[in-house]
């Protein structure tokens, strides 16, 4: 499972994709702080 983590000022936010080209599309539109990664 790819996972996207967004810090914003206060609050953490997460995101799960199955693929990583879906993950990485998604990726694009958070501008800052933003961070991708892979857990199984």
């Amino acid at each position: 499972m790819w996972v996207i983590t967004v810090f914003e000022q206060k609050d953490v936010r997460i995101f799960e994709y199955t693929n990583k080209s879906e993950a990485t599309q998604a990726l694009l539109r958070f501008k800052k702080n933003a961070v991708l990664s892979y857990t199984k």
